[in-house]
Parts: structure tokens; sequence; C-alpha cells
């Protein structure tokens, strides 16, 4: 179910310069920056139901609003953008209601991809838990919200590390939305490990429904499409651990034959928030 846009979101930066109701105007700029790459990626999920980084600025528009009473606060509008096809008009009731999930998706999307590269577990536990709840309400799957979760906060390590410039110059702490949604504080501590080097993106092992068009039994390899993907078209390589393999007429090679849908347990690897790789450990029965 989609709605038109989100509730205001708030960034609120506390501490050194920012208690005098200033912050430094790069530092800034280069937060704000980063701040609309999280909020609109966040808000593509909660407003579609998908996350594409090749659509992302058609489908989702984020504004400033004017300033309001704080510490230093800026608040920001999520909302569907031209590229977005019309919803159903919804009762006013469930209107309401939809558009608050989606307000603590979005949230709760950007506060776990903050916290994954802030190295804090329990926050990111939390934020994913909101978000999943959140986008269950919306009538997505958890295994599908899951999924754009964790395909949101690997592609999001330089707009993290944007957003956090000015903390430990103009502002000790910074927070994106409210704590109801994941949000929390984030300090200097969480900036040093935010910007560490990442060498590899490796997401955390689930199922994916794949069809394979290619499979090489003595390297291993093989190439698939992911059923579901935002691009149909497009193959991705995959690697397979599963010793299964090896023996005659073994799933991979009977799915390979038939064009038949297998569904596989695997790890991706993925390459600017988009999934280059996959390693196959096992079949699933569903």
């Amino acid at each position: 179910m989609q709605v038109g846009k989100v509730d205001p979101i708030r960034i609120r930066f506390e501490g050194l310069e920012a208690d005098k109701h200033i912050v430094e105007l790069e530092p800034l700029a280069l937060s704000l920056r980063g701040a609309s790459k999280l909020i609109t990626s966040g808000g593509q999920v909660a407003l579609t139901g998908r996350y594409s980084k090749r659509e992302i600025g058609n489908s989702v528009k984020v504004y400033a609003l004017p300033p309001q009473p704080g510490s230093y606060d800026i608040w920001v509008l999520v909302q569907a953008g031209l590229g977005l096809a019309a919803t159903v008009p919804l009762l006013p009731y469930i209107d309401v209601a939809i558009r608050t999930a989606a307000t603590k998706a979005t949230e709760a999307l950007v506060n776990a991809t903050i916290a994954r590269w802030a190295n804090k577990s329990k926050e990111m536990d939390a934020a994913n838990e909101v978000a999943v709840r959140a986008l269950e309400e919306m009538g997505h799957t958890s295994r599908a919200a899951m999924q754009m979760a964790e395909r949101l906060a690997l592609s999001n390590h330089a707009a993290v590390k944007m957003l956090v410039n000015p903390i430990g110059t103009s502002a000790q702490t910074l927070q994106v939305g409210h704590s109801a949604s994941g949000a929390f504080l984030v300090t200097e501590t969480d900036r040093v490990e935010i910007e560490k080097v990442e060498p590899i993106e490796i997401g955390a092992e689930q199922v994916m429904t794949v069809i394979i068009s290619e499979l090489d039994l003595v390297t291993k390899t093989c190439k698939v499409s992911i059923v579901g993907d935002d691009q149909p078209n497009r193959r991705v390589s995959g690697q397979i651990t599963d010793p299964v393999l090896g023996v005659p007429n073994n799933p991979y090679s009977t799915a390979f034959d038939g064009q038949a849908q297998i569904a596989v347990r695997c790890k991706p690897q993925y390459s600017e928030g988009e999934i280059d790789r996959i390693f196959i450990s096992d079949t699933v029965q569903e």
C-alpha cells in the first residue's frame, strides 16, 4: 500500500556551536547532502515499497521546511515524486495510519543505516525492528522489508559519512527523527567509526528465489536472475559452495535444465548498493 508523503522529519544538532544556534556552513552543507541521500532512500522504500538507486530521483523528493526553534533544528518533508504513480484515495483514518507507518519506516531505515556504519548493533537491530514492523503494516512481507533495509544500509556508507561531518567541530551530537522510530544520538565516537573504510560489502545470509541461466560444474560458478528484482533482465554471478552440486541430478542442475525457479540460501555481495554476486550455500524448500 502506497502513501503520498510522510510527516516532517527533524534533523537536530546539539552541543558546541549548535547550542548558540549556529553551525559552520560547509560541514552543514555536506551533512544535509548526506541527510538528503539517506532520507530519500528511506522514503523511497516507505512510499514505493522498493529500493532502486536508478529510480530514486524520480520516485521521491525531499524538501527543507522553514527553520524551527531549537538548538539547531532542520525539518524536511518527504513526498512522492512525479515518477510515482498516483495512489488510490484512502479513507482519512486509514490514510493517517499508513502515513504514520511510512514516517516510522523512513526514520527507522535512516537510523538503522547510521547504526550499521557506526558499528552499533543494538541500535541497528532496534531500528530495523521498527522499520520491518512499519513496512508490514503497509502490506509488505518481513523478508522483503529486511532485504530492502539491508540493501539501503550497504549502499549509503558515503551518505552517512557526509551526514556526520559537523560532529566534533560545530556540534557534539546529531539525531534524525524520533526515538520511537529508532533514532539515537550520534556522537564523535560514532563519527570515527563511521569514517572507517569498509573494504567489502557482504550482506547477511538470506533466502532468494533465482533462475539459473548458466552453470559450470567444474568451477561451481553460475549466472542467475533474481525473481522479483527491480531489473528483471539483470543476471548476477554466483558461486555455489554446496557440496551437493557434485551429485548427479542435483537440485541446481535440475533447475538449470528445466529453467525452473529455485530457492537458495545465500549471502549477497554488493557494489554501490546493488547485488553483483551471490554466494550460495544450500537450497530451501518453500
